[in-house]
C-alpha cells in the first residue's frame, strides 16, 4: 500500500508538472483533466440491522481511456476504495468484474473502458438504531490512462435510513446491478489444469466450460502479477473434449510461478456474449528440455528416469559401490546364488528410491523447499555417510573383517547366501547416488516432483530400476555371468585396492561437511572419523581372540561407534558456511546469485549466466573443472560482457529452490544463460565446453 501511495503521489506531481509546463493547452487540459466521472450507488434505499446492503462505485470513463483491474498487468494501479462507516458497520472486498486486455507496444494491462461498476457489500450491525440514518462515505482513487496517465480521486457519500426490514431493490438501479453481476466471475463447476514449461503456460479448458457457446474464444487474467506476459497474444488450440489456451510466461528476474494458476477465465461466443469463471488450476510441470533432451510426457519421463539410472552407475559417487558388488558376485560360484544376490541388491535399490521419493514428496507437500539430494544438505547425513564409508574402507584394507563377502558388512545378520548384505549394498548405492545427476535425470525428476503421487513414485522406481539393472543383468544372463572372473588370490589385492576410492569419497564428504558447518564443528566431525577408526581397529584386533577379550573388544568398538554417532547427531549448519562465503571464487569471477541482481542486469540489458551448484554435487564439480573453468570460456564471457552468477545450494535455500522450480528442475546443477533481452536458455546438466561456447556465441 505504501508503494502504491508513493507511486500515486509521483504521478500526481508529474500530472501537475505537465499542466504547468503546457499553459497554452489550457483548454485541452481541461478537456482531459477529468476523464472519469464517479458516483456511489446503493442497490436499495435503506439498510436494515444485521443485513447486508450492496453499494456500487460506478465509473464513467471517457472514450480512449481505461482504468485498471485488481492486477493491472505490466503497469498501472488498481482502483481503491477507502470507506468511512458508522461504528459497527463493515465493508467487504470489491467484487471485480472480468476485465479486458489493453496492449501498447510491449506493455500489456488489464482493466476497463467505457464504464464499470465495482460492487462492495456493507454489513450493518444487529444493534443498528432503527428509524435513524447513517452516512456511508467512500474515498475512491484510480489511475486512468490513454496516451498519458492521470491519477484521479473522489470523495462520495450516501445518507441512508435504517429500517426494520430491508427495502426492495431500487428499480432505478436494478439494471445497473444486474449488468454488473453478469460480469462477475462465477465459481467454476469444472476442473482446469495448467501444464508448465520454461516459456509457456498451457491452460486446459474442459468442454463443460464451453457448453452452449458458439465458436468460443477464451482469455485468462491472472490474479498474481509477473506470471503471464500480459502483452503477448495468447494462442488457442482446440482439442478433443475442450481447448487449450497457451499463454506466454512472464520473463525476467521478477517472474514467478505459483503452485496454482489463479485468475479469471473469460469465454466469449461469436455473438459477443461472455461467461467468466474464477478458476484455480493446479500446475503440471513439463520442464523445458535442455539441448539434446526431448520434451517429455509422463510415460516418457519413466523411460528417461530408467536411462538416467543406468548412467548413474558410471558416476564417480556410485562406481566404487558397484565394483564392490560385482566383485562380491565373482566370489560366488553358484549361478542360483548370484541370481538371488542380484534380486536382493535390486530390491534394496528400488525400495530405497521409493522411500526417498516418498519422503521428498511428503516434505514438499508440507511446504518444505527441497529437491533432489536434499538429504545431503544435512551435516548429520553427510557425517554419517562419511563414517560408514570410512568403516567399509578400513574393512577392505584388512583392518577388520566384517564378513567374508565384499559389501556384506552386515553378513553376520544374514543367512548363508548373504542376501541381507546384498540388500544393504543396494541401499548404500542409492544413498551415494543422490549427489549425482546423470543425463535425462533432471527432466524426469522435474516431472516427478510435480506429478500426482502415484506417477511421481513410479518415476522414482524407474530411476532405481535403472540403477539396479546392470547387476541384475549380470546375474540373470548366463553369458554375462560367465564373463565375471573366477575367485582367486587376486581378489584380496583388488579388494584392498577398492578401499582407496572409498577413502577418496570420504575425503570429498569431509570437504562437503566443512562447507556446511562452523570450523569448530568441522574439527569435532574429524574426531568422529578417529572414533570410527578406533572402533574398527579394536574390533579387528580382538575378533579372533578368546571370548572374554572378544567381548571387551566388541564393547569398546560399540562405544567408539556410539560416540561417533553422537558426534554426527550434534552437527548443525553454520550461520555462514564456508561454501557460501566462497561462492564468488572461480575462473569466471562469479558474483553471488540473487534474483534482485538478475533483475538489475536485465534492466541494464546485460547478458548473464546463472550457475546453481552445491558442494555435494559431483556432477557440478566435474562440470566446473572440465567445462566452465577454461580460458576459452573466460574469453568468450569477457568479450560479450556476460556477468556470471553462482548460487550455492549446499544448504537449503528457498530462493534457489524456487528458481529451480521455475525451470521445472528439482536439483542442481542448473545452468541458465540470459541474453540482453532477458530471455533464458537452459543448458544441459552434463556440460561441455563446446556446448557452452555454442550457446554463448548466439548472444
Amino acid at each position: 500500500m505504501r508503494i502504491r501511495a508513493n507511486l500515486r503521489s509521483l504521478l500526481c506531481v508529474m500530472a501537475m508538472a505537465f499542466a504547468i509546463a503546457a499553459p497554452v493547452r489550457a483548454l485541452g487540459a481541461a478537456a482531459i483533466a477529468d476523464p472519469v466521472a464517479a458516483r456511489l450507488v446503493a442497490e436499495s434505499g435503506s439498510i436494515a440491522p444485521g443485513r447486508t446492503l450492496w453499494l456500487g462505485l460506478h465509473l464513467d470513463i471517457a472514450p480512449g481511456w481505461h482504468v485498471y483491474w485488481r492486477n493491472p498487468g505490466d503497469s498501472g494501479l488498481p482502483t481503491e476504495i477507502a470507506w468511512t462507516l458508522p461504528t459497527g458497520f463493515g465493508a467487504g472486498d470489491i467484487a471485480w468484474p472480468a476485465p479486458r486486455r489493453f496492449v501498447v507496444g510491449t506493455i500489456g494491462n488489464y482493466g476497463y473502458s467505457g464504464s464499470v461498476d465495482l460492487l462492495a457489500p456493507i454489513a450493518a450491525p444487529p444493534d443498528a438504531t432503527i428509524d435513524g440514518a447513517v452516512r456511508i462515505a467512500a474515498h475512491a482513487s484510480w489511475l486512468v490512462c490513454s496516451d498519458i496517465c492521470i491519477p484521479g480521486e473522489a470523495t462520495l457519500a450516501l445518507d441512508l435510513p435504517v429500517t426494520a426490514e430491508p427495502a426492495p431493490p431500487d428499480p432505478a438501479v436494478a439494471a445497473l446491478f444486474a449488468a454488473a453481476r453478469d460480469r462477475l466471475p462465477q465459481a467454476a463447476g469444472f476442473e482446469t489444469r495448467v501444464a508448465v514449461s520454461a516459456t509457456e503456460l498451457r491452460l486446459s479448458i474442459p468442454e463443460a466450460a464451453l457448453a452452449g457457446i458458439d465458436r468460443p474464444t477464451a482469455a485468462f487474467f491472472p490474479f498474481d502479477s509477473n506470471v503471464v506476459d500480459a502483452a503477448a497474444e495468447p494462442r488457442q488450440q482446440p482439442r478433443a473434449g475442450g481447448l487449450d489456451l497457451v499463454l506466454s510466461r512472464a520473463s525476467g528476474p521478477l517472474a514467478s510461478l505459483p503452485t496454482t494458476l489463479d485468475g479469471v477465465l473469460a469465454v466469449r461466443s461469436a455473438d459477443g456474449a461472455e461467461r467468466a469463471y474464477a478458476i484455480s488450476a493446479p500446475q503440471r510441470t513439463t520442464p523445458a528440455p535442455a539441448p539434446g533432451e526431448p520434451a517429455v510426457g509422463w510415460w516418457q519421463a519413466l523411460l528417461l528416469a530408467f536411462a538416467g539410472g543406468i548412467i548413474l552407475n558410471l558416476m564417480p559417487c556410485v562406481f566404487p559401490v558397484l565394483s564392490l558388488k560385482l566383485l562380491g558376485l565373482a566370489e560366488s560360484v553358484h549361478r542360483a546364488e548370484q541370481r538371488r544376490h542380484g534380486i536382493a541388491y535390486a530390491a534394496g535399490v528400488i525400495l530405497s528410491f521409493a522411500l526417498l521419493g516418498s519422503l521428498l514428496l511428503t516434505l514438499r507437500a508440507g511446504g518444505q523447499a527441497i529437491g533432489w539430494g536434499f538429504q545431503l544438505q544435512s551435516p548429520v547425513v553427510v557425517a554419517s555417510l562419511a563414517y560408514l564409508l570410512f568403516a567399509m574402507g578400513l574393512s577392505l584394507s584388512g583392518v577388520a573383517e566384517f564378513g567374508a563377502g565384499l559389501g556384506n558388512i552386515g553378513r553376520n545378520f544374514a543367512d548363508r547366501t548373504g542376501l541381507a548384505g546384498a540388500f544393504a549394498t543396494g541401499i548404500l548405492a542409492t544413498i551415494v547416488a543422490t549427489p549425482c545427476t546423470a543425463p535425462f535425470m533432471g527432466t524426469a525428476l522435474g516431472v516427478a516432483l510435480t506429478a500426482p503421487a502415484p506417477q511421481a513414485l513410479a518415476i522414482f522406481i524407474a530411476l532405481g530400476s535403472g540403477l539396479a539393472a546392470p547387476v541384475v543383468l549380470a546375474t540373470a544372463v548366463p553369458g554375462i555371468a560367465r564373463m565375471l572372473p573366477r575367485p582367486g588370490r587376486w581378489m584380496v589385492w583388488f579388494k584392498q585396492l577398492l578401499a582407496f576410492p572409498l577413502y577418496g569419497t570420504v575425503a570429498w564428504l569431509v570437504w562437503v561437511l566443512i562447507q556446511e558447518v562452523a570450523p569448530g564443528d568441522a574439527f569435532i566431525a574429524l574426531l568422529g572419523l578417529v572414533l570410527v577408526g578406533f572402533a574398527v581397529w579394536i574390533y579387528g584386533r580382538t575378533q579372533l581372540l578368546a571370548a572374554p577379550a572378544r567381548s571387551i573388544g566388541g564393547g569398546l568398538a560399540l562405544s567408539g561407534l556410539a560416540a561417533a554417532a553422537v558426534v554426527a547427531a550434534t552437527l548443525a549448519p553454520a550461520a555462514s558456511p564456508a561454501g557460501i562465503a566462497a561462492v564468488t571464487a572461480g575462473g569466471l569471477g562469479y558474483e553471488r546469485f540473487s534474483t534482485e541482481l538478475l533483475g538489475r542486469l536485465a534492466a541494464e540489458q546485460r547478458p548473464a549466466f546463472v550457475n546453481l551448484t552445491a558442494a555435494w554435487c559431483i556432477t557440478c564439480l566435474v562440470n566446473e573443472r572440465t567445462s566452465l573453468d577454461s580460458e576459452a570460456v573466460r574469453r568468450a564471457f569477457a568479450e560479450r560482457r556476460i556477468v556470471a552468477l553462482k548460487g550455492d545450494w549446499t544448504r537449503r535455500d528457498p530462493d534457489i529452490t524456487a528458481f529451480l522450480q521455475q525451470f521445472g528442475r528439482s536439483g542442481v546443477p542448473l545452468y541458465v544463460l540470459y541474453d540482453k533481452a532477458g530471455a533464458p536458455t537452459v543448458l544441459p546438466q552434463i556440460l561441455t565446453e563446446a556446448s557452452l561456447l555454442a550457446a554463448v556465441g548466439k548472444i
